[in-house]
């Protein structure tokens, strides 16, 4: 379901797309930074990060992530 999932990713996503549809590939790239950089600051990107690093780190697969959003 698509609510429960990591809705700002793809609000992003979207934004991409759009950019992209609209100016090419050119467009995209243009604004891939500005759009994604505030993802890589929020609760659910660091808690994934640390639980994947860690789950490697055990030699393990890593867990489900969930995601709340922020």
């Amino acid at each position: 379901m698509l609510a429960t999932g990591p809705t700002r990713s793809y609000a992003a996503t979207r934004t991409l797309l759009k950019a992209w549809s609209a100016g090419g590939v050119l467009a995209a790239d243009a604004m891939m930074s500005d759009v994604t950089m505030d993802l890589y600051s929020t609760e659910d990107c660091t808690r994934g990060f640390l639980s994947t690093a860690k789950a490697f780190d055990q030699g393990i697969e890593p867990p489900e992530m969930i995601f709340y959003n922020r």
